[in-house]
């Protein structure tokens, strides 16, 4: 009798465990750090040490009321999670009127404008699931919806103030390993007045000759002449309620040996009463629909889809804890998830 694994993810979350503001005339700095540490049980027989965590140094130099130049680097445990150790490590400069020019190491504006889905249980399904890395599935998997070509390479983003217009982003990106270079764009408009509030968001992304590119840790290495991503999302508010559906579309132009590309596609509602949080979220993963062969021996790849629920309840316990409960379904592993976030 096949066995059905069942996976159990024990959290304890220190979040901002240690944060620090120093302000000197026109001089800002600040630090910031938090972590987590866990249990992952992916068989009956064996269970794993796990650790989430997160840090941030920034530095702002204030020119007027409206101008300041700045600096960021971070750091986490899902780029060390794929051997990188810089997320983030770019200067800045923004303007209230304008908006906001960045150039070095950091994500797309595809993906700092996209809309992720619905989720009180800190899982981290919108960006490098903890969930998928740690269940170990055997199959190809895109575990979230919002586009992506990395953060490895030196990128120039530009994106404008919020208006009653929306916002628009540009990226260009080039000079690393993965590709030869990548112009993403997006745009994000806003309805925030009255009781149902809602928000929209389309990106768009180019890469060139994708090499040994690897989205996460849990995905396959893509090797193509081009990857091109379209990204949608959709939030809605209504006083406690949020509903929210976003879906991300990859197309590889002649991949070599096993693809990634494909559909990934969710829908999520979460509810807040008082102390109280619940939320429901479905993902659908499929890939390689285009009947792709290998660009070398010409064999067919196979494609994969993976079904995956969650269902999370949250307590706040006073403004800086809370604690949760998860449990849900990814492909045939179910799994649950319990721990406690703190911080200040």
């Amino acid at each position: 009798m096949k066995k059905i694994s069942f996976a159990v993810i024990c959290f304890t979350f220190i979040s901002n465990a240690y944060a620090l503001d120093y302000e000197n005339g026109n001089w800002k700095f600040k630090f910031d750090a938090d972590g987590m540490i866990g249990t992952l049980q992916p068989k009956e027989d064996k269970s794993e040490f796990i650790n989430d965590w997160d840090v941030k140094l920034q530095a702002f130099y204030r020119l007027n009321a409206t101008q300041r130049f700045g600096a960021i680097y971070s750091i986490d445990a899902a780029c060390v999670d794929d051997k990188e150790y810089i997320h983030d490590a770019f200067v800045l400069f923004e303007d209230r009127n304008y908006g906001r020019a960045e150039f070095g190491l950091t994500h797309s504006i595809a993906r700092k404008m996209g809309l992720g889905l619905p989720d009180v249980g800190y899982l981290r399904i919108n960006n490098k699931s903890i969930l998928h890395n740690k269940l170990n599935l055997k199959k190809v998997l895109i575990s979230d919806t919002t586009a992506t070509s990395g953060h490895d390479a030196m990128r120039l983003n530009l994106a404008t103030q919020q208006t009653k217009y929306g916002q628009y982003g540009l990226s260009v990106a080039g000079g690393g390993d993965d590709y030869n270079y990548a112009i993403d764009a997006a745009f994000k408009f806003k309805i925030p007045n009255g009781k149902l509030k809602s928000a929209y968001s389309v990106a768009l992304s180019y890469m060139d000759k994708p090499n040994d590119y690897e989205e996460n840790s849990y995905s396959p290495h893509v090797n193509a002449d081009w990857r091109a991503q379209v990204a949608l999302g959709l939030n809605i508010q209504y006083n406690s309620w949020i509903f929210g559906t976003s879906a991300r579309l990859i197309y590889d132009e002649n991949p070599i040996h096993k693809t990634a590309d494909g559909l990934v596609a969710g829908t999520g509602i979460s509810y807040d009463l008082l102390q109280y949080s619940l939320s429901g979220t479905y993902l659908f993963s499929d890939t390689n629909l285009w009947n792709h062969h290998d660009k070398i021996t010409g064999a067919k790849m196979s494609g994969d889809y993976v079904h995956t629920f969650i269902g999370s309840f949250r307590y706040k316990y006073s403004e800086h804890t809370s604690m949760f409960v998860s449990g849900g379904l990814s492909d045939t592993t179910p799994f649950i998830a319990v721990g406690i976030k703190t911080g200040f």
